[in-house]
């Protein structure tokens, strides 16, 4: 049954997902897409991604009950799940003051910075994460930066950065779906050697997200 909360409007609900190739930022949106599908909500999901196997760019829409269209409009997302400090900061154009950001601030090295270092060639940083992180707090308050790599090691698996991410999400208690519901659902076809790594790593999402939702911790 669909509920009503301070982040839904006429137009659903609206999640970005952001991240690099073989961070599971498709994986992540194809997971949000069957429960609220299984659920009975009108999905439309979309995907923008450049050299995904090598670490590019990956962004993709998730839209539960907002029309037809995949795009998100500028200033009208929902909610930003950045799996990665740098593409996180790429979606500024998309976050409003309203907008939830849930933001991981290990980075990942594009392999190109990676070659300029090694020649020791111009424009070989990375940009500082903490500056990263201002600038989505400079546009919404309800951003919340945290290590969702370092959680996911210590749930088992290194891989398991986007089920940290979903965890955090509906922990959140944000969206019209409640954090068991959305497992329960998940785990009817995820291969049974995945479901103690990634069950972990849920938990710990879900757990955090509540606590940013009660104010035990802060953005």
């Amino acid at each position: 049954m669909k509920s009503t909360d301070d982040h839904q409007d006429d137009s659903g609900w609206r999640i970005l997902i952001v991240g690099t190739g073989g961070q599971g930022v498709l994986t992540a949106a194809r997971l949000l897409c069957d429960v609220f599908v299984y659920q009975g909500y009108q999905i439309v999901s979309g995907q923008l991604h450049g050299m995904a196997q090598r670490g590019g760019s990956v962004q993709s829409s998730v839209m539960i009950d907002s029309g037809i269209s995949p795009v998100i409009p500028r200033n009208r997302a929902g909610f930003v799940l950045g799996f990665e400090p740098v593409e996180t900061a790429r979606a500024l154009p998309f976050i409003s003051p309203e907008t939830v950001v849930y933001m991981n601030t290990t980075p990942v090295v594009p392999y190109i910075l990676g070659q300029r270092s090694i020649l020791k060639q111009m424009g070989a940083e990375y940009p500082d994460v903490q500056e990263l992180v201002d600038c989505i707090h400079s546009v919404t308050p309800c951003a919340y930066a945290f290590d969702a790599t370092e959680l996911a090691i210590e749930a088992g698996s290194v891989r398991a950065v986007n089920i940290i991410m979903l965890g955090c999400l509906l922990g959140s208690g944000l969206l019209p779906c409640t954090a068991g519901d959305f497992w329960n659902t998940v785990t009817k076809t995820m291969p049974p050697h995945l479901v103690t790594a990634n069950n972990n790593a849920f938990s710990r999402g879900v757990e955090l997200g509540k606590s940013f939702r009660s104010g035990e911790r802060k953005p």
